[in-house]
């Protein structure tokens, strides 16, 4: 596959490159359209000899056709007879049958041919293009091979050619676009003195490059069949002032009926923020502070007692590292924060991942005593370890129903905490998302399964605010009593204050003057009644603000008591994306740092209660679910034609591919079933993540090494029934970019997105390229790094159970088990499935993730479900166990002998050394 206009660097680099990718014997795997029977030819030969010799080879010429079926059109033509004897003549013009028309190339003397399917409708317009494919010689060995495309393409453009996209290239030895037809004919003549002719050529003939100097560079050309070619894509350009923004961001901004929502964002700044974050909210309250409501049209919005309402004003939701979950009034605050110096990129909040899906009808769940008996775990029932007196956390984005079921299927000591309400200004919970499938009750029911005596707490947090994590560790670490977003809603409470006074002293200054005048007239009596009005209304808005400051009290203290005293934690969910990779992240490094704690900064003298060490905590954590989604691999570009290969060229292409520069897309249903073609509607974002290291001379974000740019294709006509197969239109781009997610002085982890929204259902598939890279200024300067990219493609548009969009050319199981499953402090479960993901990341191939298997699905009240985050709340319970058992450290399935990377079954040696537990 080849791209318009390669750098000049590119061609150099081929010639001492190593293997081409190519096919092998050039096996044709596109389909196209049978060619007429008959075609149009012009044909061009050269007879260089004295004149008797001349007349002998041109009636050899002559026979060699005419066997051939070749019909002249010049053969009524008084002045025909003559090309004999012209040593100037070298065209003839005719019809041959379809299936002979290439062995005219047999007879040494024709040097080339344009063939037309015959009587081809050409444009009356001759600046008009035609579709054409142009054949290269063939006879130079592979990198050889490929200059001499470029070199023919870089020719072929002075005279308009516009290349086509993604077209198979039979190991470079075609090109395929569209030229004007002005310009058809001169395809057969010598392209080494052309636009300008022989005699004074635009290059000599001594400055040529080679090989494309050394012989005629064109076999043949055929002019493929008419069809309308798709328009030049249009990318989005990006403003200067929004070019720190991912683009989910930026159509927010660019949305007018968004233009007064609230809006939280992630903000990556320069230097760790989480030790600054009194600094951050003190910017915040002087540059974002509470101003004036609007509706979508600008209006101001009036309360009920006539005086302008206030929003919140910017508020920090969490803070981690580099990072910081900010909510802003509009997303016109969020765009004005961007231009800071010190802020590297502003996105939205990455959704977690769930990791359940519903088994499909008339699929049915392993039985429980079934699944209980396989794992051992029936063993320390008998034994009584159900896990009594331990509290465990299940982490999730839903628990619809789970009130319901407490006492019957969940623990009778099973509690629900809802943190999405920390998010909110009015400290209200946030409502389900109709859109998402939420599994956390399923997942808490399989726990109950293994632990049907524990202490249950089940959280619900935003699924995009991973920060919510960071403060359940604080307060269970006792680090915290507040986490950054309750002491936000502090101040959002104290601003509301501040407003309710305000409006109180006016209403009640109004009130008393206008009762001071007790007239019968109608405006005094109107006026006393907008008076009480007002009053009212801002007495009943103190109430509210009563009952807000309760709720806040009420859910600080539910939090204490619920996460307090916590041993182990299940969390269903993960991040693919918005977050590094490789066990990176944040989250993940603290996670590690709770496996491994550090001692104790202040010294405490002996006896001292708050000296004793807290008790380890047991991180559960489900694998990736995203199976055929994600691809991940070195970056390969061993053709040097700036697109990535998702494939060595040791390995054979997949049946609908001819290169290995496309991974093709496809839509797996409920069933498992892929669909080859996208359904119309479906919106796509496809996610690409590598690291890299920073330049040592200029370190930063804004130059990276890998300008990465992610292209999307449609097929024209899969089947190649009216064009060839390999007619490619681009329908999307990525626009701006790529955008940093964490910046250190030694490396820097980067991430290009690219959103879509199908328009028409067909064959769609994902090319890599790279962007501009501007020139060193000596060749050794220029960096060279290698990388390991990961990238997977999340349906944005799909409702729980309607399937989603994958590879199907190629896809990477070891591409790693997302975040933070990838930490080594985190325990991650994985099922054995065929397809599931393992590994720790692409730069972390070798870490040996999921540690340990549990259940595909196990029979609980509700509906029947299955996948990693079940297996997860199985197992969970079972770690439940263990620390009741006294499994010692954050890792009880190794302090119990558990064999790593295997189904989670309990030992014969660990059963065999438990003693019952006693009962008072």
């Amino acid at each position: 596959m080849t791209h318009t206009r390669l750098a000049a660097a590119l061609l150099a680099a081929a010639l001492g490159a190593g293997p081409v990718w190519s096919q092998a014997a050039d096996a044709p795997r596109v389909q196209e359209p049978p060619r007429t029977e008959k075609v149009d030819v012009q044909i061009r030969y050269r007879i260089r000899a004295d004149r008797d010799e001349r007349v002998r080879q041109f009636r050899g010429m002559e026979r060699h056709l005419t066997a051939l079926g070749f019909e002249d059109a010049r053969k009524e033509d008084p002045d025909h007879d003559l090309d004999i004897l012209d040593p100037n003549a070298e065209r003839l013009t005719g019809t041959i049958a379809s299936a002979k028309v290439l062995t005219l190339l047999d007879d040494p003397r024709v040097q080339q041919i344009l063939f037309a399917p015959a009587g081809y409708a050409y444009p009356e317009d001759r600046n008009k293009g035609v579709p054409v494919r142009v054949v290269l010689r063939g006879d130079l060995i592979p990198t050889v091979q490929q200059v001499l495309h470029f070199q023919v393409l870089q020719q072929l453009e002075k005279f308009g050619f516009r290349e086509a996209l993604g077209y198979d290239t039979r190991g470079y030895k075609q090109l395929k676009g569209t030229i004007p037809l002005k310009y058809l004919d001169r395809l057969i003549k010598d392209l080494r003195t052309e636009p300008a002719g022989w005699f004074v050529p635009d290059t000599p003939g001594d400055r040529l490059p080679r090989p494309f100097a050394d012989r005629l560079p064109v076999r043949w050309v055929e002019v493929m069949p008419a069809a309308e070619p798709p328009p030049p894509f249009a990318p989005e350009a990006v403003p200067p002032g929004r070019a720190k923004m991912t683009p989910d961001l930026r159509a927010v901004l660019a949305d007018p009926a968004q233009k007064e929502t609230p809006t939280r964002v992630i903000v990556l700044f320069a230097e760790p923020i989480e030790d600054r974050t009194e600094e951050l909210r003190a910017r915040l309250t002087s540059a974002f502070s509470p101003t004036v409501r609007r509706d979508a049209d600008g209006n101001q919005l009036k309360g009920t007692d006539g005086l302008p309402l206030l929003t919140e004003g910017a508020a920090l939701d969490g803070a981690a590292g580099n990072l910081a979950s900010i909510r802003f009034d509009r997303p016109a605050d969020v765009e004005r924060f961007a231009q800071l110096a010190d802020v590297l990129s502003v996105r939205l909040p990455r959704q977690a991942s769930e990791t359940s899906t519903p088994i499909v009808a008339g699929g049915k769940a392993a039985g429980a005593a079934d699944v209980l008996k396989a794992s051992g775990v029936a063993g320390m029932h008998r034994l009584g370890y159900t896990g009594d007196g331990v509290k465990v956390l299940v982490i999730g984005s839903d628990f619809t129903g789970a009130e319901k079921l407490i006492g019957n299927g969940l623990p009778k000591k099973t509690r629900v905490l809802d943190l999405t309400a920390e998010l909110n200004p009015e400290i209200v919970p946030s409502p389900a998302d109709p859109n998402r499938a939420g599994m956390g009750t399923a997942a808490a029911l399989a726990l109950a399964v293994a632990a049907p005596d524990a202490e249950l707490v089940l959280v619900r947090i935003d699924p995009g605010a991973i920060f919510q994590l960071f403060g359940i560790l604080k307060v269970i670490r006792k680090e915290a009593t507040y986490s950054d977003a309750l002491r936000s809603r502090l101040v959002d409470i104290s601003n509301k204050t501040v407003e309710l006074t305000r409006r109180k002293e006016l209403v009640l200054t109004e009130y008393r003057l206008a009762f001071d005048d007790l007239a019968d007239d109608e405006p005094t009596k109107a006026r006393r009644v907008r008076a009480k009005a007002a009053l009212d209304a801002v007495l009943a808005d103190q109430v509210l603000l009563t009952q807000r400051i309760d709720r806040f009290n009420a859910l600080q203290k539910n939090i204490l008591s619920a996460l307090l005293g916590t041993r182990v934690i299940v969390n269903t969910l993960e991040w693919e994306s918005g977050y590094p990779l490789d066990a990176l992240s944040q989250l993940s490094r603290e996670l590690e740092k709770l496996a491994v704690p550090l001692p104790p900064q202040i010294a405490r003298r002996a006896g001292d209660l708050r000296a004793a060490p807290l008790p380890p905590i047991v991180w559960v954590q489900a694998a990736s679910a995203a199976g055929a989604t994600v691809w991940g691999g070195p970056f390969l570009d061993l053709n040097t034609d700036a697109a990535m290969e998702f494939a060595p060229a040791t390995q054979p292409l997949p049946p609908m591919n001819w290169s290995a520069d496309m991974n093709f897309l496809g839509f797996e249903g409920p069933t498992g079933e892929t669909a080859a073609d996208l359904p119309a509607g479906a919106k796509v974002r496809v996610t690409m993540q590598w690291r890299e290291p920073t330049d040592p001379n200029f370190p930063g974000v804004d130059r990276p090494a890998y300008p990465v740019v992610l292209r999307l294709f449609r097929q024209l006509d899969p089947k190649g029934e009216k064009v060839p197969s390999d007619e490619m239109a681009e329908e999307a781009r990525s626009a701006g970019g790529p955008y940093p997610l964490l910046f250190t002085r030694t490396y820097v982890v980067f991430e290009q997105i690219m959103e879509f929204t199908v328009k028409e259902p067909g064959r769609y598939a994902l090319v890599v390229a790279k962007g501009y890279e501007p020139e060193a200024l000596l060749p050794g300067l220029k960096r060279s790094v290698e990388v390991h990219p990961r990238i997977v493609v999340e349906t944005l548009s799909a409702k729980p159970g309607e399937g989603r969009a994958v590879f199907r050319s190629y896809v990477s199981p070891e591409a790693g088990v997302g975040i933070p499953g990838d930490s080594l402090g985190a325990m991650t479960i994985g099922v054995p499935v065929k397809g599931e993901l393992y590994g720790g990341g692409p730069g972390l191939a070798l870490r040996g993730k999921p540690d340990l298997f549990g259940p595909d699905s196990v029979a609980v009240a509700g509906p029947a479900v299955h996948g990693p985050g079940l297996a997860t709340g199985y197992v969970g319970g079972v770690a439940v166990g263990l620390v009741q058992a006294g499994a010692a450290g954050a890792n009880p399935f190794k302090s119990a002998g558990f064999e790593p990377g295997k189904m989670a079954v309990v030992p014969e040696n660990f059963l065999k050394i438990l003693r019952p537990v006693t009962k008072p």
